[in-house]
This record gives structure tokens, C-alpha cells and sequence, in this order.
């Protein structure tokens, strides 16, 4: 009975013992088919697209094709999305198979899945169908010659659907599916996808808008907006930056670009956007041992871009890391640079400092939306976007504010202008061929055939004698005022204010009828003037004038710090002796033979010939004449 007793205790445990083992195996089944089911029958796919995220089987070092019995093979789990090489589970380079079984909700709604931009190849198949390829999945290293963009596949009208996902890794960092697929309502997707790309070609415009402002706010504005240029620069990158990733726009305009080539290109665009961006920081915020810490930088930024423009990018992916912490490290001193600033209540960087702190928070909301850690949506070219805007807002600002001064400055120019035009006459620079008063220089001169007058107040000495200094400038002021104008009327230009006395020019085929036209009414003028003044107990004033018509030359002389205008010329000699020969023959109005020659009309009926007049100066006698239509009617 003991035996009996004892066989059937061996036997209760050995029983046990397999239902333990039974229950377990069973157990773990269970999971198994329940981790590689993702249930979506209670949701709204056909408004809310779902990600297809959860546990996978996965079978490494296998290709598994549909109608494969999988329970001949032994299946892990996986985390999607995630990389296989993660905590080092498997080796960067290899191939697996992705399996699992999802539930829909029952209806006749049109449902899509998204499948996003991947350098893994693969083979996507739905219920036995192949539905997607990208590449060439195997063994092997090959190239992928097909177009990689994110793709909107159309579903099969099913309740249930296996996704088998052959994916093999010989080209990126990470291998495995590292972005959810997406399921839902196929107009839904699509409309999200126009969304997407809508949004980056609308930052494109953004940055490219943008950069080419500040470069071209460089151009205009030189040497003093070199921090315009670097960031104009980093505008354009961050452009061409916005086409490469997101909906991948440029692979669409260029569906024939290699994978290699838009890769290179994506990260030339990382390692040139920091440097540049750095360099605008230090140039518009200068900060101690910049240096120190830009070009050490500088030369890492430049090793990297070589390694990416002569490598594969399966090798030089491997250093991304450490330039990213370099990147981080970089980071770290601008935030700290513009925190400084902004303490020194510096307006831009204030702005500045805004716009950085968005792009950084949006950048760790998006590290943390790829890690699953938080449930958002990401956020980086939102926050670019916003920084962008915050500099073209400071752009805008510096532009108007140089426009302000430049107005400023134009008009300070045109009264600086209107001033020296009362000490260099506007004619002198025509004649001369200058603009403006700036483009003469010590030298300039022209010889050209010209009319002068001189004009002379007659007993000035006397006159002043009766006055103080003030009433002596208040005198000639009030008679110039009155005369001078004259002369502008008939095309003439004062050359030069001699005291009691005026040096004026005329040129033109009319010179000389214009300079006798003039002096002319300067006389009936002061006839008017003397008559005012005999009426307040003044004296009358006479003057005397001699007109003379010949070449000369015209130009500056005088030294770089000091130049002065003149005329230089033995016309101009013998007009001042002329003028002075007025006083000695009691004569209003002199002029000379060449003078006389000139005039048409009744003009010439006016004058009468005083005579051969030997002159200083003068080898030979001078034909004077006299113009006395000037005079009072009854002389």
C-alpha cells in the first residue's frame, strides 16, 4: 500500500508540474498572439488617424514571406517605433521580419496607411499583398535606386489585416522601423499630407524670403552688417533644410536625386547652419574669448562637412553624436551670451533671446515625442519658424530705423547743399561737370568763352566812414539784396563778393546781351533804391560797372585742406580795368569792344563809343564804349 501510496504521490507531482508548465507555455501564447494584435475596432479612424505603435513580433535574421507558418519560428517582441540595435539587442547592420495583426472597425470606410521617409529597405505586404517597397531588402549592401519619399498606401477592404514588414539595415545608424506606420481614413491622410507640405513650403518661402533680406540689407549697408550676411546665410540653409526633411519637397521636384546625395545634403545642412548661427551671435552680441571658442568649433564644423561630402553615409553617421553635443555645448554659450544681454537691457537680444528659447524648447519637445516619453507633435519647424520671424521683426526694425536716418540724412544733405550753394555757386559745378560739391578736387579746371562783369560802389570809403561795422554789413546786405538777383534773371552767376563790390559771369551765345540786360536793370533798380533811401535822409549811391567778353579758365585752387573757386584769366584783368576807367570818365556802364561786337538789336543802339584807351597792362589801347540806356531819362 506504501508503494501504492508513494507511486501516486510521484505521480501527482509529476502532473503538476506539467500543468504548470502547460499553464505557463499557454500563458506566454497568450501574450504572444495578444502583444503581436493592435485593436483598433472602437476607434474613429476615418477622422483620427492612429499610429500603429506598440509591441511587434519581430524575427531577426529572417525574411519572412506571407503564408509562412510563424509558429515554426521563434518570434521576440519589439517596441514600434524603436531601433533593434537598441541597449545593443542586435548589430546596427542585418535584416528581420516585422509581424502583427491589426483589428478595424467594421465599415465601408476608404482607409490608407503612411508610410514615412525610412533608409532601411523594405518590403511591406498586407494580407498576403505586397503593398510597398523601398529598396531592395536582403543580406546585403545595396543601392537603393528607388524614390524614398513618404508614401499614403491604400488598404485592402478588410476587418483584419497582417502587416508583414521585411526590413533589412546596411545604411543608416539605426535599423528597424524608428516611425509608426499610420492608419486611417484615406482623404484624411492625404489632407494632412497637403497640410505638411504646405507648412514646409511656406517655411521655404519663410527662410529663403528672410535670407535674402538680410543678404541683401548686407550689400546695402557693407562692412557694418557682416552679422547680417552670416545670418542671411544660416536663413538660406535652414531653407534648404525645410525642402530636405519633413514631406522631403525636394526629392519630389528631383525624384531621380540619389540617396546619398540628399543625405549629404541634409547633413551639410546641420553642420553649416551652427556655425553660422554662432557667428551671427558673436558679431551681434560680441562676448569675451569668442574666439577661444568659434574656431576650434569652426574647424570640427568643416571636418565634418568633408567627412560628409567624401564618405559614405553609413560611416560618417556614426560621429553625428558628438557633433550634436558639440551643437548642445554651443547652445549652452549663446543662451548664456543673450541672458547677458538682455540683463544689460539690450532690445535685440531680448528678442533674440525669445526666439532661442522656443527653438530649444520645441527641439526637446520633439527629442521627447520621438522617445514616447510625452504625447505631442512636433514642434521644430514651428519653432524655427517663430525665430525666423522674431529676426526678420529686428530686420524689419534695423531697415526702417536706416531708412529713418537715411531720410534724415538726405535731408540734412539737401540743406548742406543749399548752404555751400550760397558760398560755391551751383553753375561753377556745371561748368566744371560735377555733381556735387564733393566731387571737386584741387585742380579741376575748364577754359571756356565767358562775359564778366564787375560791378563797384562808387566813395564806399566815405560812406562806411558814416556807419558802424553793423550798419555796414546791414548796408551792403540791404543793396545786394536788391541787385544781386538781377543777375540769376539774365543766366549769370556771382563768382565772388569783393567787399564794396561784386565779380559776376555769364556764359552761353547770349552772355553779353544777358550780362547788358543786367546791368542795365541793376541801374533802374538803384535808381528805385535811391530814391527810398533820399526820402529817409540817406545818401544816394552810385556805382560803377564794366562788362568784358573773352575766354578764361575756370577751376580750384588753393590746397587739399583749403581750396577756394576762381577764375584766372587777362579778360578778367582787363575787366576790372574797365570797371575802374567808369569812376576816372564818369561813366554808369562800361563795356569793351568784344563786348559791343556781341550785341543785336537795340541794345547796340545804346552805345556810343568813348574812345582808345591805353590801359594797364595792355601793350596795345582798348576801345571802350558806353552803355547809357541805363540812365535817367533826363540825362
Amino acid at each position: 500500500m506504501f508503494k501504492t501510496f508513494r507511486q501516486f504521490k510521484i505521480s501527482s507531482i509529476i502532473l503538476l508540474l506539467i500543468l504548470l508548465v502547460a499553464q505557463t507555455l499557454i500563458s506566454q501564447t497568450g501574450e504572444r498572439e495578444k502583444a503581436s494584435e493592435l485593436n483598433l475596432r472602437d476607434k474613429n479612424l476615418t477622422d483620427h488617424p492612429e499610429p500603429l505603435s506598440g509591441d511587434w513580433e519581430f524575427y531577426w535574421n529572417e525574411l519572412l514571406p506571407p503564408g509562412t507558418d510563424f509558429s515554426d519560428y521563434e518570434a521576440e517582441i519589439i517596441t514600434v517605433p524603436d531601433a533593434w540595435n537598441k541597449n545593443d539587442r542586435h548589430p546596427i547592420n542585418g535584416y528581420g521580419t516585422y509581424r502583427t495583426t491589426v483589428l478595424l472597425p467594421p465599415g465601408p470606410e476608404i482607409l490608407g496607411l503612411t508610410m514615412d521617409y525610412s533608409f532601411n529597405h523594405y518590403k511591406l505586404f498586407v494580407n498576403g499583398r505586397l503593398l510597398h517597397q523601398n529598396g531592395l531588402p536582403g543580406g546585403e549592401w545595396v543601392i537603393n535606386s528607388q524614390n524614398q519619399k513618404p508614401a499614403i498606401l491604400l488598404l485592402p477592404g478588410a476587418s483584419q489585416l497582417e502587416i508583414i514588414l521585411q526590413i533589412s539595415n546596411y545604411y543608416d545608424f539605426y535599423g528597424g522601423l524608428l516611425d509608426s506606420p499610420e492608419i486611417g481614413g484615406l482623404d484624411t491622410l492625404n489632407l494632412q499630407k497637403n497640410r505638411s507640405q504646405m507648412r514646409d513650403a511656406f517655411l521655404f518661402g519663410v527662410f529663403l524670403v528672410i535670407g535674402i533680406l538680410y543678404f541683401l540689407f548686407f550689400v546695402s549697408e557693407g562692412k557694418d552688417s557682416h552679422s547680417s550676411l552670416y545670418f542671411g546665410l544660416f536663413a538660406l540653409v535652414l531653407s534648404l533644410r525645410t525642402i530636405l526633411y519633413g514631406q522631403h519637397i525636394l526629392l519630389s521636384l528631383l525624384p531621380n536625386m540619389p540617396v546619398e546625395v540628399e543625405a549629404t545634403l541634409g547633413h551639410l545642412s546641420f553642420y553649416l547652419s551652427v556655425p553660422l548661427f554662432l557667428r551671427f551671435i558673436s558679431l551681434q552680441f560680441p562676448f569675451k574669448h569668442s574666439r577661444i571658442i568659434e574656431y576650434p568649433f569652426y574647424v570640427v564644423s568643416a571636418i565634418y562637412s568633408i567627412l560628409a561630402l567624401s564618405t559614405r553615409h553609413h560611416f560618417y553617421i556614426r560621429f553625428l553624436t558628438y557633433y550634436q553635443i558639440l551643437a548642445l555645448f554651443v547652445a549652452i554659450i549663446i543662451f548664456t551670451v543673450l541672458i547677458v544681454r538682455t540683463v544689460r537691457k539690450d532690445p535685440t537680444a531680448r528678442i533674440t533671446l525669445l526666439g532661442f528659447i522656443l527653438l530649444v524648447g520645441t527641439s526637446l519637445n520633439d527629442m521627447l515625442y520621438a522617445q514616447q516619453i510625452i504625447d505631442s507633435f512636433y514642434m521644430v519647424p514651428l519653432g524655427l519658424g517663430l525665430f525666423i520671424l522674431g529676426q526678420a521683426t529686428l530686420l524689419s526694425w534695423r531697415i526702417g530705423k536706416s531708412f529713418s536716418e537715411s531720410k534724415d540724412l538726405a535731408i540734412k544733405l539737401i540743406h548742406t547743399n543749399k548752404s555751400f550753394r550760397r558760398f560755391v555757386p551751383e553753375e561753377f559745378l556745371t561748368y566744371l561737370n560735377k555733381n556735387s560739391i564733393i566731387d571737386i578736387l584741387l585742380g579741376d579746371h575748364v577754359q571756356m568763352e565767358m562775359t564778366i562783369m564787375f560791378m563797384d560802389i562808387r566813395d564806399f570809403t566815405s560812406l562806411s566812414e558814416k556807419l558802424t561795422p553793423k550798419e555796414n554789413f546791414l548796408f551792403l546786405n540791404s543793396f545786394y539784396e536788391r541787385v544781386c538777383p538781377v543777375i540769376r534773371d539774365f543766366n549769370g552767376f556771382i563768382d565772388k563778393y569783393l567787399g564794396d563790390g561784386i565779380m559776376a559771369l555769364f556764359a552761353g551765345p547770349d552772355s553779353a546781351e544777358n550780362a547788358t540786360r543786367a546791368a542795365i536793370q541793376m541801374r533802374q533798380i538803384l535808381q528805385i533804391y535811391n530814391f527810398h533811401r533820399s526820402k529817409t535822409g540817406y545818401d544816394s549811391i552810385r556805382v560803377g560797372i564794366g562788362i568784358h567778353t573773352g575766354s578764361l579758365m575756370m577751376g580750384t585752387i588753393g590746397e587739399n585742406q583749403r581750396m577756394d573757386s576762381t577764375v584766372i584769366s587777362d579778360a578778367v584783368n582787363l575787366c576790372s580795368r574797365i570797371e575802374t576807367l567808369t569812376k576816372e570818365y564818369g561813366l554808369d556802364i562800361a563795356m569793351s569792344e568784344e563786348t559791343y561786337k556781341h550785341l543785336k538789336g537795340d541794345l547796340a543802339k545804346y552805345v556810343r563809343f568813348i574812345g582808345k584807351i591805353k590801359v594797364k597792362g595792355k601793350e596795345f589801347p582798348v576801345s571802350i564804349y558806353e552803355l547809357f540806356n541805363g540812365d535817367p531819362s533826363d540825362i
